[in-house]
């Protein structure tokens, strides 16, 4: 009777350990999933602010230079008319990054590809053990929260940036305040949208 228990009990640890393994692989390769999703916007977000800032400073200093320049009359009115045109487009762009906020995008995926570079290393640990295989279940319940919840966190404050006036929006980025709550996105968007894992 004993050696018929140990016999059924043998196979249902084994299924059980593949079912974690197979949970583990998924959480694992969502994690990747997410991290390469999350620095692919932080890298255009940086170049789209980047570009900006550097147009901006360079139209600034041109328009600077063109009404400080000591020419003849003739000259000088076209020079003042160049101006002009330049200077209607610093405000352009202006709007443009006041309504993208490239910069403040940039500096919030920052802070969630750090999380997820944490929490995909602490994946790493747990299934460091022998052959490489994850022990604690309740440990998968645990990393597979905390990827919701950063998520969540980044979502809530993309749609904080969308909806709060400029003169504010530098003070978006106070995360801690309040609970995560997750809003409706569609996954796999490669906009300024966060996605949702698929869990």
């Amino acid at each position: 009777m004993e050696d018929n228990t140990e016999a059924s009990a043998g196979p249902g640890g084994a299924v059980a350990q593949a079912d974690l393994d197979a949970r583990w692989q998924f959480l694992r390769q969502e994690v990747a999933r997410q991290l390469a999703s999350y620095r692919r916007r932080r890298r255009r977000d940086k170049r789209k602010a980047f570009a900006l800032q550097m147009a901006t400073v360079t139209l600034s200093a041109t328009v600077t230079i063109l009404l400080g320049l000591r020419t003849s009359d003739a000259t000088r009115a076209w020079m003042l008319n160049i101006a002009l045109v330049l200077g209607a487009l610093i405000t352009v762009l202006a709007a443009a990054e006041a309504f993208f906020t490239h910069r403040r995008l940039w500096v919030l995926r920052t802070g969630t590809v750090r999380r997820l570079e944490t929490l995909g290393r602490h994946l790493d640990f747990y299934s460091a053990g022998v052959g490489g295989r994850p022990t604690d279940p309740a440990v998968l319940g645990d990393c597979l929260a905390e990827l919701d919840a950063i998520i969540a966190e980044d979502q809530r404050a993309w749609h904080q940036l969308r909806e709060t006036p400029a003169a504010a929006k530098e003070s978006a980025f106070s995360l801690g305040a309040a609970d995560p709550t997750p809003s409706p996105s569609a996954s796999g968007n490669d906009s300024g949208a966060p996605a949702t894992p698929g869990v």
